[in-house]
């Protein structure tokens, strides 16, 4: 009889034991991303308002965010803010419910006007503002990434659309004189392997500019790859590749 009772008042407690309190979200969630490229890495900065309601973020100048890229020791090499001048006036931002701010910087891999060697980075974000009802202090991402090798065979390499035609132009060091190009939507060849000539050959470096004939039939983000092509097994070397709006 005992142990019956013993048992039974076991099973009560653990049924009446309470649930644990669910975790607060977070009122407003910041993040930082860094999408490297050949000659520098595109940095977005996203601010979601996660709450139940608008929210009102007040800064104390016209600077919303500050971030430092370091290298692998640890030293930094880019802050953002550095060099900058912000108006010294009070901004506010609001965000509505769900809704979420996104800010793109681009940094070109110097630090003090030389490229940085390739290797792992980190870059640490800020956010400047403050929002009294939700926090009151200020809100820090991170995010990791590496810095590729240089390219010796192309370089500036820029992509412009004018009426609906869209040009590569930048500079080429290749062998030979030429070097080859194609597009893709990474599922399939837009444009297949085509040989283009410049003026000049290694080690010189030569302007050089492609219009490409109309692209269709792909919904995809699409690339254009520049690269040279072994003189023996034909192997693809130094290959360039950079987005087509």
């Amino acid at each position: 009889m005992k142990a019956f009772v013993y048992i039974l008042i076991s099973s009560f407690m653990l049924i009446s034991v309470p649930s644990p309190m669910k975790a607060e979200k977070a009122p407003l969630i910041f993040s930082v991303k860094s999408f490297p490229g050949e000659e520098g890495s595109q940095i977005r900065l996203v601010l979601y308002n996660n709450s139940e309601g608008d929210k009102k973020i007040t800064f104390p100048t016209s600077q919303m965010f500050d971030f430092t890229i370091k290298n692998k020791e640890g030293k930094v090499v880019y802050r953002y803010s550095q060099g900058k001048s912000f108006l010294q006036a009070f901004q506010t931002l609001t965000l509505k419910k769900g809704e979420t701010k996104i800010w793109k910087e681009t940094w070109d891999y110097k630090h003090e006007g030389k490229r940085v060697a390739k290797g792992q980075y980190t870059i640490e974000a800020l956010l400047m503002g403050e929002d009294m009802s939700g926090f009151d202090h200020p809100l820090r991402a991170e995010d990791s990434f590496t810095v590729p090798d240089e390219n010796p065979s192309f370089r500036g390499v820029k992509v412009l659309e004018v009426k609906g035609r869209v040009s590569i132009n930048g500079q080429a060091r290749v062998s030979d004189g030429s070097f080859y190009y194609s597009v893709e939507d990474g599922h399939r060849v837009l444009l297949k392997e085509t040989l283009f000539k410049v003026n000049k050959e290694a080690p010189n470096w030569t302007d050089f500019s492609i219009i490409l004939p109309e692209l269709s039939g792909s919904a995809e983000k699409v690339f254009i790859s520049l690269y040279e092509r072994d003189k023996g097994d034909g192997k693809i070397l130094h290959r360039y590749v950079i987005s087509i709006p």
